[in-house]
């Protein structure tokens, strides 16, 4: 059984009580409270408040128990130093933004806290533990002081290479904006300010891929066109993770996908992303045959190297795509003024105040007054006439952001004055790419000659259909006379039978030649008369319809035609005009469907109006002729007219006695269905809309 020594155990309780109050093993105890009462202090000063909790304490924990070692050595007789701690410390202060200054008082602020604290800590000790506690603190000073003068020292020393690095830089991209002329060159800036460093690559990001855009060192992965995904391979995980990264033994790290680093032999290869407003718009990476890890200092000064080179390429990027802009604007312009020069009518352009902006000689010349002149001027003070016209249809423009076509209007050209010009203009928005309109456009055509010859045939086209009329009026009495004088032969007796037999055909070709000045009489009408007249009277339309049958009948024997009417029919018409539609659309069926098949006429009673139906199983009409069937001279059938056919002016009259009576007519005409005309008719005539179409 061991025995305690009294003067022993008095002895360790003294060496016990001394250790309480020794300054480094204050600062290994209270390391935690020290760094808390540090950061309160710090976030105090504006650069410090934006860092993160980890990025603020950096090294100091670790530099505290150096601190802590160094002091101890007063007692202990060792040989402690802070070793690189300083340096590293001074040189992420640097890479945080951090000046001189700054970095120098965060060091005051901690040595005041640890000084404040610790007096506290021993202000009720004795003189003997004072004194080492003062040579202690004197030590800590001395340390401390080592501290600051070997940071500030590094930090001299990065940020003075670091600026001749970035004056470099600057001085490499000065005079060009061509990324590729001054990309190789400041890539070589970079190999040249790092010792350590024999390559130096840059990749640009187009899309979700990475494209080697520039290298030094490792030129064949230009001509190579080496490229990878994001995400991939060594180059990718750092523009997808968005921070820096670093590989030892690159030549044989299966993160490198690059066989010319393979091939190299690269031991160390460092990369950081190309960040711009928060994109990444690239990577650059550095290697080393001759290391295998970067120091701190030169993997910042890469870092600062690259980011002011992120910016002189983005500058050169927005300069290029500014220059494309500006080669497709002068082009654009190029075309416009070829298409103002060379077009035949007028074009203009106006902005919202209505002043010209463009102008091509056409229309300048029509109003007066070179282009030149027309420049920055307004509508009003070029053509003051014209002005009150013209005006209200750009503002419309304007206001509303809808164009406006085939406006006509006469103006009086100054090249040719004191004549009237029929011109038809059409105005537009002129817009950005955003929609605002900017101004109007106008293009005008001088349409006078156009008009006169329109005119001119208008004139020719009536004089035909009046010589028409007037012909077909005055053969009407020598026809009578050729009529009455075979229809007496025929009743004269002794006439030979092959005699008779003629006089017949010259009946039968009189009454068809009646029938066709009578069509011809009735397009005059419809064209020049305001169309062609009735006479309504009350009438029923089943009566109607079984005598135009019955008529039918006789002229096509053999033939099969059914009536189907349920209902009231009766109403107020021209029966004769009636029966002449009816007539004509009984005909044209007959006329163009098989003998061995059926017409079918239908009446329904629809109330205030009536339908008449007229319906043939024959080919369809051909659908390039629908539109026009009921235009004069037209044909339900393409090449040779029918040979039972007249004028082709039977359906232009079935239209006009329709409109006539307010009603309509439409015609469907299917290979399935066959064809059918169909007529709506007011029970009084005029209270119909008049509308004619097709339907397919």
């Amino acid at each position: 059984m061991a025995v305690a020594v009294p003067g022993m155990v008095k002895h360790d309780a003294r060496r016990v009580e001394q250790g309480r109050w020794e300054l480094g093993t204050f600062i290994r105890e209270n390391r935690s409270r020290l760094l808390q009462e540090w950061e309160g202090a710090v976030r105090q000063l504006p650069y410090a408040r934006e860092l993160s909790r980890p990025r603020l304490l950096d090294h100091l924990p670790d530099l505290l128990d150096r601190i802590a070692n160094v002091v101890e050595t007063v007692r202990t007789g060792g040989d402690e130093s802070l070793e690189e701690l300083p340096e590293v410390h001074a040189l992420e202060r640097l890479d945080s933004g951090f000046d001189l200054d700054e970095v120098a008082g965060e060091y005051a602020l901690l040595r005041g806290c640890i000084l404040q604290l610790y007096a506290e800590h021993v202000e009720s000790a004795g003189a003997g533990l004072m004194a080492t506690a003062m040579r202690e603190v004197v030590r800590f000073n001395r340390t401390f002081d080592e501290a600051v003068a070997a940071a500030v020292s590094r930090y001299a020393r990065a940020r003075e290479r670091t600026l001749v690095a970035l004056d470099r830089i600057s001085e490499a991209a000065l005079g060009t904006e061509d990324a590729d002329t001054f990309l190789p060159t400041l890539l070589r800036v970079i190999l040249e300010t790092t010792e350590a460093v024999d390559s130096v690559t840059l990749l640009l990001r187009e899309g979700d891929m990475l494209h080697v855009r520039a290298s030094v060192g490792l030129e064949e992965e230009v001509a190579s066109g080496f490229c990878l995904q994001v995400g991939e391979g060594f180059a990718g995980t750092i523009a997808a993770e968005r921070c820096p990264k670093e590989v030892h033994c690159a030549a044989k790290d299966p993160l490198v996908k690059s066989e010319a680093v393979r091939a190299r032999g690269t031991r160390a290869l460092y990369g950081v992303p190309l960040l711009y407003s928060g994109e990444v718009i690239g990577v650059a990476h550095m290697g080393s045959r001759t290391t295998y890890e970067f120091s701190n200092e030169d993997k910042l000064l890469f870092r600062a190297m690259v980011s002011r080179a992120t910016g002189l390429i983005v500058q050169a990027q927005l300069t290029a795509r500014e220059r494309a802009v500006e080669r497709q604007q002068a082009e654009t312009l190029a075309l416009l003024d070829t298409l103002l020069a060379t077009a035949p009518a007028g074009l203009a352009l106006l902005d919202t105040e209505l002043r010209y902006v463009r102008i091509n000689e056409a229309l300048a010349t029509a109003n007066g007054h070179p282009v030149e002149a027309h420049l920055g001027r307004t509508v009003a003070e070029m053509i003051p006439d014209a002005a009150p016209m013209i005006e209200p249809l750009l503002r419309r423009v304007l206001e509303t952001g809808e164009a406006l076509r085939g406006k006509e209007f006469n103006l009086v050209p100054a090249t040719d004055p004191g004549v009237p010009h029929c011109w038809v203009g059409d105005y537009f928005p002129v817009r950005a790419r955003d929609g605002q309109v900017l101004g109007v456009g106008g293009l005008m055509m001088d349409i006078t000659e156009r008009k006169q010859q329109e005119e001119r045939l208008r004139q020719t086209a009536e004089f035909r259909e009046r010589f028409l009329g007037v012909v077909s009026h005055d053969l009407r009495n020598p026809l009578n006379a050729i009529l009455l004088s075979a229809n007496a032969l025929l009743r004269t007796e002794g006439i030979p039978a092959s005699h008779t037999k003629m006089v017949r055909r010259i009946v039968t070709s009189g009454e068809r030649m009646v029938r066709m000045i009578g069509e011809l009489l009735d397009f005059t009408r419809g064209r020049l008369g305001g169309g062609i007249p009735i006479h309504p009277q009350r009438a029923n339309l089943r009566h109607l319809y079984r005598h135009v049958l019955e008529e039918l009948e006789i002229g096509f024997p053999g033939r099969e035609l059914r009536l189907h009417a349920e209902g009231d029919f009766m109403g107020e018409w021209d029966p004769d005009r009636l029966a002449q539609l009816l007539g004509n659309l009984g005909k044209n069926a007959l006329d163009y469907s098989p003998a061995d098949t059926r017409v079918d006429f239908s009446l329904h009673d629809e109330g205030d109006c009536v339908r008449m139906e007229v319906h043939n199983a024959g080919p369809p009409i051909p659908r390039p002729l629908l539109a026009g069937i009921f235009e004069p001279f037209r044909r339900a059938v393409e090449g040779d007219a029918h040979p039972t056919s007249g004028l082709g002016l039977g359906l232009f009259i079935v239209r006009e006695i329709a409109r006539a009576h307010g009603g309509t007519v439409e015609v469907r005409s299917t290979e399935a269905m066959g064809t059918t005309f169909t007529v709506r008719l007011p029970r009084y005539s005029g209270r119909g809309a008049e509308s004619v179409g097709t339907v397919h």
